[in-house]
């Protein structure tokens, strides 16, 4: 009476990211992590920290299984950069 035959035709594809992470301001660098790692957890967080030290992310690339790339900035030296120290 009813067809209860259930096939799956949705597709999903993941590509990978072509593009190149440029730095953006002088005083900012780049770190590479795992996602689970103790670096992660504090570089995203709310309020980021990098070596004990207040910090903002300005860019991010997952390069790797697991591997992000971030670009960084000190707290500090970011807000001086747009004046608002």
């Amino acid at each position: 009476m009813f067809d209860t035959h259930n096939t799956q035709t949705q597709k999903l594809n993941f590509t990978a990211v072509s593009g190149n992470l440029i730095k953006s301001c002088q005083d900012s660098f780049f770190v590479r992590f795992h996602l689970r790692s103790e670096m992660s957890k504090r570089l995203l967080a709310s309020n980021p920290l990098y070596e004990d030290k207040r910090a903002v992310v300005l860019q991010s690339m997952v390069v790797g299984d697991m591997e992000v790339l971030c670009e960084v900035i000190y707290r500090d030296d970011y807000e001086k950069m747009l004046n608002l120290n």
